[in-house]
């Protein structure tokens, strides 16, 4: 072989070597690449397993809070069962359904001492209402005193004219309902006070709760009824005078001499 060819050779050799170099290179770069990547992903893992790790201590310190929760409760209600009795049977005499009893007079509306909480009024049938007892007509508390049923239509109910006189103000009201329909019946509380005292002004009563405080707000009956009642306590009677409550208002309906004690 000639030199000239030697050569030829030799450079041909070296430049066939240049790209797998390049190639290595190339290699190690994208190694070290996937290296990062690798190292990233494990941060990430390690980031996870740390607010896995926190998840499972709240829910943790969650089930012992619920727990101690619990705990607590069993004993309350172990040391105080008479207490738990006794709330369930007040629940359930005040959701009780209304009575309705479908004999000739209407049973007594009148709650001798209804709390604070009890309800302004009640529903009740229409064709259950009676003469003598009350409900509201047009809004205002009323004792009925006159009662009509219509005789059934084809293609309808059969409907009851009311006529009723507002227990406050003594004014007239009438209505008219299908039988089926149900109306508002007021609640009325009835109490005795004692009379004390009458303003200046001869308007107000002063009156005696049996609890023994005083109560000022109460006036005193238009017409004949105040006229007699002040005659009669300036001329040194001893008073008893009776209060109905209903819907948000009060009046003085009658009195009568309070019974002398025996000596």
């Amino acid at each position: 072989m000639s030199k000239n060819t030697q050569n030829k050779h030799d450079s041909e050799v070296v430049d066939a070597e240049v790209p797998q170099e390049e190639v290595v290179a190339t290699t190690e770069d994208v190694v070290a690449t996937t290296e990062d990547v690798v190292a990233s992903t494990e941060d990430v893992v390690a980031s996870t397993e740390d607010v896995v790790a926190s998840t499972e201590d709240v829910v943790a310190t969650t089930e012992d809070a619920v727990s101690e929760s619990k705990e607590k409760q069993s004993k309350t209600a172990k040391a105080s069962p008479s207490k738990g009795k006794a709330a369930k049977g007040k629940a359930s005499k005040d959701d009780a359904p209304a009575p309705n009893k479908n004999n000739d007079a209407q049973f007594d509306q009148e709650i001798e001492s209804a709390g604070s909480g009890a309800s302004l009024t009640f529903p009740m049938q229409c064709s259950a209402l009676r003469i003598n007892g009350h409900v509201v007509l047009n809004g205002r508390p009323c004792k009925i005193v006159a009662m009509t049923t219509s005789k059934t239509g084809k293609h309808g109910h059969a409907k009851v004219s009311l006529t009723g006189i507002d227990i406050f103000t003594g004014r007239k009201i009438e209505d008219m309902s299908p039988s089926t329909h149900n109306m508002d019946v007021p609640n009325i509380k009835r109490e005795e006070f004692t009379l004390l005292d009458v303003d200046n002004d001869g308007e107000f009563l002063s009156l005696v709760t049996p609890e023994g405080d005083t109560k000022d707000d109460v006036k005193v009956p238009e017409g004949e009824l105040g006229e007699k009642m002040l005659e009669d306590f300036r001329e040194g009677k001893d008073l008893l005078v009776t209060v109905i409550t209903s819907m948000d208002e009060e009046a003085a309906i009658s009195y009568k001499e309070a019974p002398k004690n025996k000596d």
